[in-house]
């Protein structure tokens, strides 16, 4: 690996990097210190290394990086580190920049003294509580390193950032989609039933991963849409499951609508029995 341009004492741009051996940003104590285009890097100090992707080319990266401070650059890897270990995942280069972007804004709005919360923050709590939950200890931490005081409804935003790179969907956009449908679904359900959804049981989680990836399976137009449900068990669902057969048809009329995609009735029988649970 050769140094192609020194961003600052300990990130540089650099070629002849990974399989491709492309270019990319390579993050390590000292690394850029002295160091000039053509210099060979050593590779025992290399601590990350982020390369190109669709969204960001090598370019990007070291420009977005050219313009933060060597101590937010230093923090941020801190704190991706801790993010991959605590949800147990390698972390990709959208989160380490995505979350860099938003702690600059974070520390700007902090001097201002302009405290603003996610419009998703009740959906994040109540669909995401264990990501939640990093991302309160993230600030928590934040503000022991930086000695600051950030608002707790920092923690919606760093969530919103950890769910978009880590449950494998495309973009923030996405996520906020995801967030939105689950929202709706939720206000289905509480319209079409007597019942009181306990939020914070795990039938309510296991229903909620159930509806993000069958949301991921047709947003991504690979759902099986063939009918190979047993006609004798779907009738023995509907007969002993009236009630949540109905609001599973509900709910998946809505979603072929959203995605203009066929819902097959083995997507039915299994949203019925997760509602089965949910609402027993």
């Amino acid at each position: 690996m050769k140094v192609k341009r020194r961003i600052n004492n300990n990130v540089v741009l650099a070629t002849e990097v990974g399989a491709t051996s492309g270019e990319g940003i390579l993050i390590g104590k000292g690394i850029g210190f002295n160091a000039y285009p053509g210099d060979e890097i050593d590779s025992n100090r290399v601590q990350t290394i982020y390369l190109p992707s669709g969204e960001r080319s090598a370019e990007q990266m070291a420009r977005e990086l050219g313009e933060a401070s060597e101590d937010d650059i230093a923090l941020t890897s801190q704190l991706t580190k801790i993010i991959g270990t605590e949800m147990n995942e390698k972390v990709n280069e959208g989160l380490f920049f995505g979350l860099l972007d938003h702690l600059i804004f974070a520390f700007k709005r902090l001097e201002q003294e302009i405290d603003i919360h996610s419009p998703l923050e009740w959906e994040i709590k109540h669909y995401y509580p264990k990501i939640y939950q990093l991302g309160k200890q993230i600030v928590e931490k934040m503000n022991r390193l930086r000695r600051i005081e950030l608002p707790e409804s920092e923690a919606a935003f760093i969530a919103l950032h950890i769910i978009n790179n880590t449950q494998n969907l495309d973009s923030i956009g996405s996520t906020i989609e995801l967030l939105e449908i689950s929202r709706d679904v939720s206000k289905l359900i509480a319209m079409s039933s007597s019942k009181r959804i306990d939020e914070e049981s795990v039938s309510y989680q296991r229903f909620v991963n159930h509806l993000r990836y069958f949301v991921l399976r047709l947003d991504k137009i690979d759902l099986e849409l063939t009918q190979e449900t047993n006609p004798e068990l779907l009738r023995t669902i509907i007969d002993q499951y009236p009630k949540e057969y109905q609001i599973s048809k509900k709910i998946s009329g809505y979603l072929s609508k959203r995605f203009d995609a066929q819902v097959s009735e083995d997507e039915n029988l299994y949203l019925t029995l997760h509602l089965v649970r949910l609402l027993g």
